[in-house]
């Protein structure tokens, strides 16, 4: 268009004169739907919508209004806008149903059944008439519009290239390429055998002569090792394939998070999409995804295709398992797959795995023995068969999980994010001529494979060993490490693994020991390389069978986080010394308090707090604070959790001093204290379960442990009571603070190194203060041995 670098302000010239009004008004959308309060209200808003208008001479007759409502399912955190129908809203619940149904089954999936809806805010704006604007030529005088010729260099030849004035070029002009037309604003390039022409409004219109490849096509016929040739052939258009499948596992990530109902999903991100090839192996994961469901959501594919086989599989199948063996570890992980046909067969699948709100069982996970009190087990079945939902399982499963619409909604959420995925890949393939992903599947996973092996060379042969210990009941227990590099393979054996633990749920499937051993490499080794299947290839992990990193069906297996994420620490420490840059020291674990209770109405409720700890220091930087690592899920924010229930959150603090000393400094750990809200009388249960507790883990090359777990209660009389490393309390008192306190990172080198800047710096902050400046730094003021600075910290 003309004067293109002055588009936005011609916008502001064109647009007529409106004014927008907005009214938050929560209401359900069912049969109590008080649709005359609703129209007293949009017609309040349409006064004060028109007044400035009126005022500004527009006369009413000139004046439109459109009506519109942000909706959404009832426990969803994310609206969508919804046009109103005309007229009087009394009534009209069906029809508000309707325009919602549409708007949502248009940008996600089909709304399921019983599924109640609600708006949450109100929009109306009033717009005048459009101004009448005219345009006319900018032309110079100049009679000829060329100003003469230029070399230009077109696909791989320098070229004879004709340059005009566009400001010379009339309605009608014809401009054959190569040409460059200059203007104040803009330089448009005209190349060879295409075509410029002016038209009346004195756009520059390009006839495009010969499409341009957006890549490598792979035609029908070829041969596994042709159809690789022609992709690899072709590495721009090779980034941009792989880098497009990278989105539409970001487009199911966002549909997840604009879909689900509970906090774990939709605020925690607690959750992956996943593309996968023909085989179940991962093709492409969106970057923000849980790290540990990249790795286990491939084996729960793998198992699913075991028991329905892709040539059984139809249209409108979807597939879904919980079972920790199979997939993640514990069964509040559920895994949805969906089949994407192309020609009538199975071409690839989507996943997604997530961590939902409840799945039955205990309340306090701690005191599980067998994985029957843990909660629901879905074994490898249909979710939907043919696009018919399993109603059976839907039917079980509300019956047997407390929070049963936030369960099922998530679950539909699932569905939703590989519903589009499947469109999108099937789009992916038609447009570069595709009829499978074989070879390009197997292009991507071996170039990321050889990638890891590369780097795995560059380490130095050998057998690395490591200890870890954790304290989950009060007792101190040990974590052997074995790690072998031989030329380009890594072995992860955990020979001498203590046995599996009778209750508790610390038990570690392997699935999941595999997961969080190997994950720490592909971030040492490769992290600039895009994870898939390809890059795991290398590794070996072994763990003695009936031990907690590999327990035997049917152990208690819920709380297996207090159990893997001491793993990757672990392999850090292993790899210190022969990749001492590429490490870094104990982080402190996270912890998710899980709050049950019930409103005053009788409704109950649980939430899920997660409360991330101090990331572990590495060679050239700090650790960050408040961090959840070795998972990529968030804090849950304050005023969102408290949303969802009668709790208050009276404290939330970095810890000063909880990051372990060193050179470079571990992140703060951080303290959550809340209490009830209101003074009822009605019990309350909190799962304060402190990772760390009595546990100091020391940091590398002389960096100190973090410090600051803990967990209690303090008591409205003044009394204390020390949860220890895991009890769930009960609650009935408003003036009870319950707290959890998350310990800080391990530090990273000698203490007594820390450049003072960087210590003025942390104590001008609060970081550290001056007393634990002396303690932890000052070796000299203080005289403290390595024991007992490690004896204080813990």
């Amino acid at each position: 268009p003309p004067a293109s670098g002055a588009a936005s302000a011609l916008g502001f010239l064109t647009a007529p004169l409106s004014f927008e009004t907005v009214r938050s008004l929560p209401v359900v959308i069912d049969d109590t739907f008080d649709g005359p309060a609703i129209d007293h209200l949009l017609a309040e808003m349409e006064e004060e919508a028109r007044a400035p208008l009126l005022a500004a001479g527009i006369a009413a007759e000139d004046i439109t209004t459109t009506r519109s409502a942000d909706m959404r399912l009832v426990g969803q955190m994310h609206e969508i806008a919804v046009p109103l129908p005309d007229g009087a809203l009394a009534g009209a619940s069906a029809a508000l149903r309707t325009a919602f149904t549409a708007a949502y089954s248009a940008r996600f999936t089909a709304v399921y059944e019983k599924a109640s809806i609600e708006a949450i805010t109100f929009r109306l704006t009033s717009t005048g008439p459009k101004p009448e604007i005219g345009l006319a030529s900018a032309s110079t005088s100049a009679a000829d519009p060329v100003k003469g010729t230029r070399q230009a260099y077109f696909d791989g030849a320098w070229l004879e290239a004709t340059v005009y004035d566009r400001y010379a070029l009339a309605p009608g002009a014809v401009v054959p390429g190569p040409a460059i037309v200059e203007e104040r604003e803009a330089t448009t390039v005209v190349p060879p055998s295409d075509t410029l022409t002016v038209d009346g409004s004195l756009n520059l219109v390009i006839a495009v002569a010969e499409p341009v490849s957006t890549g490598p096509r792979v035609q029908e016929g070829m041969s596994l090792d042709e159809a690789m040739a022609a992709i690899k052939g072709d590495p721009i258009g090779l980034e941009i394939m792989w880098s497009r499948l990278v989105t539409v596992t970001e487009e199911m990530w966002h549909t997840v998070i604009r879909t689900a109902f509970s906090l774990t999903v939709s605020e925690s991100q607690d959750f992956a999409c996943e593309l996968l090839d023909p085989e179940g192996e991962t093709l492409a994961h969106s970057p923000r995804a849980m790290p540990v469901f990249n790795l286990t959501l491939p084996r729960a594919v793998k198992a699913l295709l075991k028991k329905f086989p892709a040539d059984t599989l139809e249209p409108g199948d979807v597939l879904i398992t919980n079972d920790p063996w199979l997939c993640a570890g514990h069964l509040y992980d559920i895994a949805v797959v969906t089949p994407v046909f192309l020609g009538g067969r199975v071409v690839g699948l989507v996943g997604t795995v997530g961590h939902v709100s409840d799945i039955g069982g205990t309340k306090d996970a701690l005191s599980a023995r067998e994985i029957y009190e843990e909660g629901f087990q879905i074994p490898p079945m249909k979710l939907y068969e043919a696009g018919r939902p399993n109603n059976s399982l839907l039917e079980l499963l509300a019956t047997n999980i407390r929070s049963a619409d936030q369960t099922l909604g998530d679950l539909q959420a699932f569905v939703a994010a590989n519903q589009l995925g499947g469109e999108r890949l099937v789009a992916f393939m038609h447009d570069y001529g595709m009829t499978d992903l074989t070879a390009l599947a197997h292009l991507v996973q071996t170039l990321s494979e050889e990638a890891m092996r590369d780097a795995i060379r560059a380490l130095p042969d050998g057998t690395y060993g490591s200890s870890i210990t954790n304290r989950p009941f009060d007792e101190t227990v040990s974590y052997p490490l074995a790690l072998s590099i031989a030329g380009d393979k890594v072995t992860i054996d955990f020979a001498g693994a203590p046995p599996q633990l009778a209750r508790g749920g610390l038990n570690s499937t392997l699935n999941y020991t595999a997961a969080h051993a190997t994950y720490p490499l592909k971030c040492m080794l490769t992290p600039n390389v895009r994870g898939n299947a390809g890059c795991y290839r290398p590794f070996t992990v072994e763990a003695p069978e009936g031990s907690i990193l590999n327990p035997r069906y049917p152990a208690s297996v819920a709380m297996r986080t207090r159990t893997g994420w001491y793993l990757a620490p672990n392999v850090f420490r292993a790899l210190a010394e022969a990749a001492p840059g590429q490490v870094q020291a104990h982080t402190g674990l996270p912890v998710a308090t899980v709050v049950y209770g019930e409103e005053a109405d009788g409704t109950p409720f649980k939430n899920h707090l997660f409360v991330g700890g101090g990331q572990g220091a590495s060679e050239l930087r700090d650790g960050k604070s408040s961090l959840l690592w070795p998972t990529s899920a968030a804090n849950t924010a304050v005023e969102v959790f408290e949303a969802r229930g009668p709790i208050l959150v009276v404290e939330k603090s970095l810890i000063p001093d909880s990051g372990g000393p060193g050179r470079t400094r571990g992140g703060l750990g951080q303290r959550v204290r809340m209490r009830k809200l209101v003074d009822d009388g009605l019990p309350t249960l909190f799962t304060v379960y402190p990772e760390e507790v009595g546990n100091a883990v020391d940091g590398l090359f002389g960096g100190g442990p973090g410090r600051g777990a803990w967990g209690g209660v303090h008591r409205a009389d003044g009394t204390i009571h020390d949860c220890g490393t895991g009890e769930a309390v009960t609650v009935t008192d408003s003036g009870d603070i319950v707290e959890i306190a998350i310990s800080g990172g391990s530090g990273y080198g000698d203490p007594a190194a820390r450049p003072k800047a960087a210590l003025d710096a942390d104590e001008k902050l609060g970081l550290i203060t001056a007393e634990g400046r002396a303690r932890d730094y000052e070796r000299g003021a203080t005289a403290k041995s390595d024991v007992t600075r490690r004896e204080e910290m813990a």
